[in-house]
């Protein structure tokens, strides 16, 4: 009986095996034959594939999350380790200023609202910063509903609700009997009551991401065929680690590292287009955010190397 266990065993690794190399040799053979288009934007605002300005980070910001407009030309950035808010200015090109708000963790996104930082964690604990850019800051944690399933990566100030809207990237459900599956979710966290809404603001449908992304015939078909041998997840191309609200369309910007994907929504969670990114550009982006003048920040981990923040103008300001 254990040998024929063991010839089982034998047969199912090599069937695996077989089947793996079967999928290499045939994405192989895609990437021959096809060549990725340059699809341009579908709103047409930003040409993602040629960035205005590369800021260069320092080495501890080698793990760039998230980042926030602070006005006057700076960006206020977060790190996923420590808990320091960093000032950077965009003129000098350097970190200006940096603040100390709490114990090393998680840390994944930051929303400026005037002289306030809001902090998230990836477990949904926000943190608020009062007077961050004084030598005398006053913090307070909020613990949410969220927690470290949800993995929550993005957050940002949303003035016409006087809110923070969450982007998870893990689980989109809080609630047991509602778990949402094949979508991400978005929820608020209401500031006047500093607590987080149980029912998601949006939930992204992941097939309907998955018909919009305007990806080339590589692509398509290596995604298409990775999913019919089961050698990927169906709903892991898109897990957001960025949320930004553009300040003159009102539309709202996701980013996913996942997937190398930039979605777009409009206020009433209808997907407007969905663009990808290119790795060789787009390393691995992490946080998003914008200048009153419609200027696109995006930053990316260093991986290795430096973080940076890569800047696109809209089009019509180029």
């Amino acid at each position: 009986m254990p040998l024929l266990i063991k010839i089982q065993k034998f047969y199912l690794t090599g069937a695996s095996l077989l089947k793996s190399i079967l999928a290499l040799s045939i994405l192989l053979g895609l990437m021959s034959l096809c060549k990725s288009p340059d699809i341009p934007f579908k709103k047409g605002l930003y040409n993602l594939g040629n960035p205005h300005h590369r800021y260069t980070m320092p080495a501890k910001l080698e793990e760039i999350s998230g980042i926030s407009w602070t006005g006057k030309g700076s960006l206020a950035c977060i790190q996923d380790e420590d808990g320091i808010v960093y000032c950077y200015s965009l003129e000098k090109e350097k970190v200006v200023n940096e603040v100390k708000f709490g114990k090393d963790g998680d840390y994944e996104d930051i929303s400026v609202v005037k002289n306030t930082a809001y902090i998230l964690k990836s477990n949904g604990h926000i943190y608020r910063v009062k007077n961050f850019k004084k030598d005398e800051i006053k913090v307070k944690r909020y613990k949410t509903l969220l927690s470290s399933k949800n993995d929550a990566e993005g957050m940002v100030y949303d003035s016409s609700e006087n809110r923070l809207l969450i982007a998870c990237k893990g689980s989109p459900s809080i609630e047991k009997g509602n778990p949402h599956k094949g979508y991400r979710a978005v929820y608020s966290f209401d500031l006047e009551k500093n607590q987080l809404l149980e029912k998601p603001v949006y939930l992204i449908d992941l097939r309907k991401v998955d018909s919009y992304k305007d990806q080339g015939n590589f692509t398509q078909a290596s995604s298409k065929l990775a999913k019919i041998l089961g050698i990927t997840d169906p709903y892991g191309n898109f897990r957001p680690s960025g949320i930004a609200i553009h300040p003159l369309t009102d539309e709202i910007y996701m980013i996913s590292s996942v997937g190398k994907l930039l979605v777009v929504l409009n206020r009433d969670g209808y997907i407007l287009g969905v663009h990808a990114l290119d790795p060789n550009l787009f390393r691995q982006p992490e946080g998003i955010c914008f200048s009153p003048e419609g200027d696109m920040y995006i930053s990316n981990e260093g991986r290795g190397g430096k973080g940076y923040v890569l800047k696109f103008k809209p089009k019509r300001n180029e």
